[in-house]
């Protein structure tokens, strides 16, 4: 149940919409050690799925060109 909530916990912070009462109250039942390994995961997952859809809408337009 801890993960879930450092999850929701980063997601919120990536997206900068919080409550404060709900940010405060995060803050205090999180264990901060493994916060930096949720966040940088999070984070390279969320590249990674931007990263496909790139690579996907570039390589269907660059078979429908012909190429």
């Amino acid at each position: 149940m801890e993960l879930v909530r450092m999850v929701r916990m980063v997601l919120w912070s990536f997206f900068g919409v919080r409550k404060s009462a709900s940010h405060e109250a995060d803050l205090a039942n999180i264990n901060f050690s493994w916060l930096p390994f949720v966040a940088v995961g999070l984070a390279v997952l969320i590249g990674a799925c931007i990263l496909g859809v790139v690579l996907l809408v570039a390589h269907s337009t660059g078979t429908a060109q012909g190429f």
